[in-house]
């Protein structure tokens, strides 16, 4: 009796299995994505940062309520209908097979695949004719809605990955893909791309305005075969599946100035490893670059220092000429003081070397914090999500250019950096250049008060709490002279 029991557990487990590999036409529904059991399509497909199953996570979906993201069209521009849906699983792989049930069909087989180990879709069109695949993603991709600068993170953009690195299609004219390329579209933090492995695509069709793409494949084998990749746009995860790529962050920026934002993104991702809060881990990163950069902020306070010594000296006797001459006999009596004092009419051109340093460093690290998935939906202090502004108040109006919230981060960078221009203080001026620098200071705090309103605040902290350590600098340089 025990061993017939033995041996009917084994055959119900046996079973069990085999029933996973052979799915019923109801069950189409395969983790994160839904396939439509009467015709070739993909109902949804849902992707999620880090992952879909930690706690917390974002999460974006593609579906077809509104309209079909994905079409799959014969050599007549139609989809194809009349096919009969089979599914085989094994734990988390599956495989979708939709067979034409009329020999009239000019595909006569699709097959979706995804496996484990993998991060993409295969597709695999059997037809020996030419096929297209249209990808409409207009209002599907998760998209920004910042006012004012800010809203250049807004929108979609139609993208070519290749070995030449990545550009926006705007073209309506051909264009053909590598096998081993990349094409697609993406937002701010989310992309959906398609490659083809072994043979060449062509792009016959593009509509930015609706986020349309219509790309062409021809196969002499008869096996058209494509990898399809919707999901996060981050870098360690878009490298390791293809190195290629990568070259999707920071692409709008020169070579040499996207390895500094890697640089500066990987002290940023290890950082947040430590705190486990970005909130914090912005803060640190301003506190790191200011220690990485200060022997080179060192030196550019030394040439300004004798900029301005030099300009001390210079300005009562320029003042004086200009008194006594104008027009041409001044600029002579001008050049002829600097040659008398050896000095080089570009002297303040010394100063710039300071300004050189801080921009690529600006640049980068508002390009790692501006497109850095890490920061969406994530909260600190009063901030409810880090990658938009703070919207601290809500305003009964809608303010062109501002919005129709009032962002609190913002005025506390501006009071910060007038704090700065107030005790700013340097020996070496005289009262009236000392006075008119901090005329610029002023100035200078209130136009970034306008440019960075409507900015992301995460990229707002960094710079408010690199102000502070600015003026924390300049108490402590003051204190020791």
């Amino acid at each position: 009796m025990l061993m017939l029991t033995r041996i009917s557990l084994v055959v119900f487990i046996f079973s069990q299995q085999v029933l996973s590999l052979e799915q019923p036409l109801d069950q189409n529904h395969f983790g994160q994505i839904t396939f439509d059991s009467e015709k070739p399509s993909i109902e949804s497909w849902i992707s999620c940062f880090p992952d879909c199953f930690s706690e917390g996570n974002d999460s974006i979906e593609l579906n077809n309520d509104s309209r079909t993201f994905l079409k799959i069209l014969n050599s007549m521009s139609e989809s194809p209908s009349s096919y009969l849906m089979t599914s085989k699983r094994a734990g988390d792989d599956f495989e979708i097979i939709y067979n034409a049930t009329r020999n009239s069909n000019e595909i006569s087989q699709i097959t979706f695949k995804k496996s484990e180990e993998s991060d993409f879709l295969e597709v695999i069109v059997r037809s020996h004719n030419q096929i297209a695949l249209e990808i409409d993603l207009e209002k599907l991709l998760s998209e920004e809605d910042i006012y004012g600068l800010g809203g250049i993170y807004n929108g979609t953009w139609l993208v070519r990955v290749d070995d030449q690195g990545t550009e926006n299609l705007t073209s309506l004219s051909e264009i053909k893909i590598d096998s081993g390329s990349w094409v697609g579209a993406r937002t701010r933090f989310w992309s959906f791309l398609i490659s083809s492995p072994n043979q060449k695509l062509s792009i016959n069709e593009i509509n930015t305005s609706s986020s349309k793409l219509v790309i062409s494949s021809m196969s002499l084998d008869g096996f058209h075969k494509f990898k399809l990749y919707f999901g996060p746009l981050n870098t360690k995860q878009l490298t390791q599946l293809d190195s290629k790529l990568s070259d999707l962050m920071y692409s709008a920026l020169w070579d040499w100035l996207r390895q500094l934002c890697f640089f500066i993104e990987w002290i940023f991702v290890w950082l947040l490893s430590m705190t486990g809060n970005p909130g914090f881990s912005i803060l640190f990163l301003a506190c790191m670059l200011k220690v990485i950069i200060f022997p080179l902020n060192q030196i550019a306070e030394r040439l300004q220092d004798d900029v301005n010594e030099i300009q001390s000296s210079l300005q009562p006797k320029i003042n004086e000429i200009k008194k006594v001459f104008s027009g041409e006999e001044a600029n002579q009596k001008i050049m002829k003081l600097y040659k008398d004092k050896n000095i080089s009419p570009f002297y303040s051109m010394k100063s710039l070397f300071g300004f050189l340093i801080q921009i690529p460093i600006f640049i980068a690290v508002f390009d790692v914090l501006g497109e850095s998935i890490y920061l969406m939906n994530e909260p600190f202090l009063f901030i409810d999500d880090l990658s938009k502004p703070d919207r601290w108040v809500l305003l009964p109006i809608f303010i062109p250019f501002f919005g129709p919230s009032f962002n609190l981060l913002p005025l506390c960078m501006m009071i910060i950096s007038m704090l700065s221009a107030f005790l700013y203080y340097d020996r070496n001026l005289s009262s009236d250049l000392l006075n008119n620098q901090k005329r610029n200071l002023y100035f200078m705090s209130l136009l970034f008060f306008v440019l960075l309103f409507t900015f992301p605040s995460g990229m707002v902290l960094y710079w408010t709490a690199s102000n502070i350590l600015q003026v924390l600098q300049m108490q402590i340089k003051k204190a020791l002279q």
